[in-house]
């Protein structure tokens, strides 16, 4: 793919080759605001004339098109979940290729170009984990403060998450980097205790918490009802809470 490899060009320490994001992914909350997005009616009419080019007439030019519209949100996503940007760059890479193998496939009825893509990448973080290519450890919580001094995770739709919730000592506490860290080690556990679960629960997961796509834009996506989506995810956060009790979750 050609645009692929224009974007590549970067060598990374091990001597392989590495994509050079655009100064839009210089950071993964770039994906905080796309993410909850619906795309408008121009967006639609052009996505839907570069699938018809992929599909019909296997156009470079359009594939390459496409593949700009949404990788820097893609990347954006992975590398929250990951939280290792040279991983996130591969994955998300992976993800597009797969995503362009089988786009003929792609119902727009059941869920935008950005969810699919966002589940595509979801399987590939799951997928490069049990494979053993990837150790993920996601990035930090965004921290804000309420008005009982409680620090919370932040997801990317601007709503608190019910994932992680920790205790701060006041509205104007200065934290501790070793209490970072700290954070930093529990969501790597956190993240390798929710690796045992089936991969759609994983998914609903890092669809939910990551990307901050509503349940029902999951559900529509996965093909699954809404209350089941929320049920698998509410039991997974149960066992979070459960299995990290007397650490800094709630």
């Amino acid at each position: 793919m050609g645009w692929f490899t224009a974007r590549r060009g970067r060598t990374r320490g091990d001597g392989t080759s590495a994509a050079t994001p655009s100064a839009k992914s210089t950071a993964p909350a770039d994906s905080a605001t796309s993410a909850a997005q619906t795309p408008s009616a121009e967006n639609a009419a052009t996505e839907r004339r570069l699938i018809r080019a992929i599909v019909r007439h296997s156009s470079q030019t359009a594939a390459d098109q496409l593949v700009r519209m949404y990788f820097d949100d893609v990347l954006a996503f992975v590398w929250r979940v990951t939280g290792d940007r040279e991983h996130a760059l591969d994955l998300t890479q992976e993800t597009m290729i797969a995503a362009l193998r089988s786009l003929s496939g792609y119902a727009p009825d059941k869920a935008s170009l950005r969810t699919w893509l966002y589940a595509i990448a979801s399987h590939k973080v799951i997928d490069a984990r049990r494979a053993n290519r990837v150790t993920v450890t996601p990035l930090p919580m965004d921290e804000t403060l309420d008005g009982t001094g409680t620090i919370r995770k932040t997801r990317s739709d601007g709503n608190p998450s019910e994932v992680i919730t920790v205790a701060g000592d006041g509205p104007n506490r200065t934290r501790d980097p070793a209490d970072i860290q700290a954070d930093v080690d529990l969501l790597a556990r956190i993240d390798a205790f929710v690796g045992r679960f089936d991969a759609g629960t994983q998914e609903i997961f890092h669809l939910h918490t990551a990307a901050g796509l509503p349940f029902p834009q999951i559900a529509a996506a996965r093909g699954e009802r809404t209350e089941a989506v929320k049920a698998r995810y509410y039991r997974l956060i149960q066992a979070i809470r459960k299995e990290f009790a007397d650490e800094r979750t709630s």
